[in-house]
């Protein structure tokens, strides 16, 4: 957890009274992954008190009621807009579903709160931008939720890579799989591939420059794609082989890197590291990380920093959103096009914070 107090020794007096104050926030979307946001929040709230949940919002009663029920606290309701004009609140987590990211997240952004949203930030990387320069104008935190960004196996998988145990990376293989029923609303590329994306940004530290997608639907309920193929090609002739899909019976979170001298693969649901040599087989010790907790952490340090005026950190800030919104937009013109497109790389004006 944040250590606040540390923060409030670095301010003035009056400062450092703002920051024993509790930041109160609200949750927008109570369905399955705002569930798991509010209990974590509750939690955050429990052993901090450096947060309140102020409200809790579903246009859903049946949402509600079962989240009044199990979370009893927090003020219901089923309209959003009010909590625009409610100064008490400085930062909300949006949880809705995909195509209401944008502008849900674009009113509380005027309404100069600060915003969390769970990807996609958005479905276009126009509107995923314009969220960015929203938030820049009025000095607001805006952050992805790109909750792999806190996953301990990941950091030791960065770790084994930076020390060149496995030699120079080859290629990158990526399961993101798991049984879904027939969705109605969305596809397995924009709903499962921006971990992937990201992922592969995080370990090696640059987009693609060209990507090729390939995607099915197979039941004839769903809507759109329900499996998809993604190969990126990165600098170093270093590709990234992704798999997402609703239709395997298993589910996978795995991550294998195959270097000049070894392969290691990553289970980011176990957390679990296991580096292959010419000479061995070794795991590596990872202590399995909360991400999603930490994920709002940060988010609530990155608030606080910005509210006292010191320099945010936010290692999952709205351009990386952004930016992973444009290789999803890249993903879905080549599978519209069947042909692989080619990315520009952001300029470094875009990349500005």
């Amino acid at each position: 957890m944040v250590d606040f107090g540390i923060l409030g020794r670095r301010t003035r007096e009056g400062e450092l009274e703002a920051n024993r104050a509790p930041l109160r926030t609200a949750v927008i979307g109570a369905g399955y992954w705002g569930r798991k946001v509010i209990r974590e929040l509750l939690e955050i709230s429990r052993t901090t008190r450096e947060v309140i949940l102020e409200s809790v919002v579903d246009n859903s009663p049946i949402a509600l009621a079962r989240c009044r029920r199990d979370f009893p606290g927090p003020d219901y309701r089923s309209d959003y807009r009010p909590l625009l004009k409610n100064h008490k609140i400085s930062a909300v987590h949006i949880c809705t579903p995909n195509p209401s990211h944008y502008p849900v997240a674009s009113d509380f952004l005027q309404a100069n709160k600060h915003v969390l949203v769970e990807k996609p930030l958005a479905l276009t990387t126009r509107d995923a931008y314009e969220l960015v320069d929203l938030a820049r104008k009025d000095n607001r935190v805006l952050s992805a939720g790109h909750l792999m960004r806190f996953d301990n196996g990941i950091r030791a998988l960065k770790h084994v890579l930076a020390s060149r145990i496995i030699g120079e990376p080859f290629y990158l293989r990526v399961a993101w799989t798991g049984p879904l029923p027939p969705q109605q609303e969305r596809d397995v590329i924009t709903d499962l591939a921006p971990h992937p994306i990201d992922l592969a940004n995080n370990l090696l530290g640059e987009w693609p420059s060209r990507v090729t997608c390939n995607g099915k639907r197979f039941r004839k309920k769903a809507v759109g794609e329900e499996v998809a193929f993604i190969t990126s090609e990165h600098a170093n002739d270093v590709t990234v082989n992704t798999e997402v899909s609703w239709l395997d019976s298993n589910k996978h979170r795995d991550v294998t890197v195959v270097g000049s001298l070894g392969t290691v693969h990553l289970d980011c649901l176990e957390q679990s590291l296991t580096v292959k040599t010419e000479d061995s087989t070794r795991q590596v010790p990872t202590a399995p990380s909360n991400t999603l907790g930490e994920e709002i952490t940060h988010f609530l340090t990155c608030v606080r920093q910005n509210e006292l005026s010191l320099p945010v950190e936010n290692e999952v800030d709205g351009v990386l959103g952004a930016e992973t919104v444009r290789v999803l937009g890249a993903c879905r013109a080549s599978l519209d096009m069947a042909k692989t497109v080619r990315l520009e790389a952001p300029s470094e004006e875009t990349l500005a914070q």
